[in-house]
């Protein structure tokens, strides 16, 4: 789990990034870090994957589950 979205949250309210940094033990270079990266092709494909399951899942009203999905995908063309 990314602690990221608490320390951004903070930072949009205002609140001192280097406080929220310390308080959860991270250092705020590498929070800038991997909040200005370019993300990987894995990265890239997986959130692809996972916006493609998402509809999935919401066409079939939320009635599909993990077979049928994966079906679905594969019907789709995705590996």
């Amino acid at each position: 789990m990314s602690i990221d979205p608490f320390i951004k949250a903070e930072e949009v309210k205002g609140r001192s990034v280097s406080n929220a940094c310390r308080l959860l033990e991270v250092s705020h270079a590498a929070y800038y870090q991997r909040r200005l990266a370019i993300p990987s092709p894995r990265a890239v494909s997986d959130d692809e994957l996972a916006k493609k399951i998402t509809a999935i899942h919401t066409e079939s009203k939320g009635t599909y589950g993990s077979p049928r999905v994966h079906r679905a995908l594969r019907k789709q063309g995705t590996e």
